[in-house]
């Protein structure tokens, strides 16, 4: 059975107003799998900025590391590629603990 579901009623039953039941009831419930959401979100869209800017992009540290290929620089794009992977793994990193922090405890 959902847990919200019992909040919900409750929530009819106090005859709370819309938003006060969007904020205490709804918002509440569905945070993690918003949450969740965002996290694969982000992941995608890191990855995709970063391919846009090594096809099209004049900036961006894709573009560094297309150009620095182009120029044989390996330590460059060696460092770029680190650089890439940890600012993938702290926005995971920071939407896992902000997940974790919203979840339902019982």
């Amino acid at each position: 059975m959902d847990a919200a579901l019992p909040l919900h009623d409750l929530a009819a039953i106090l005859q709370l107003s819309w938003p006060r039941r969007l904020l205490t009831v709804i918002l509440p419930a569905a945070a993690p799998a918003i949450l969740a959401g965002l996290r694969i979100s982000v992941g995608s869209a890191w990855v995709a900025i970063v391919a846009a800017e090594m096809l099209i992009g004049g900036t961006g540290i894709g573009y560094f590391v297309w150009n620095e290929w182009n120029n044989l620089a390996l330590t460059s794009v060696i460092f770029a590629i680190l650089a890439i992977g940890v600012i993938g793994v702290l926005l995971d990193a920071v939407l896992g603990r902000l997940s974790r922090r919203l979840a339902y405890q019982e």
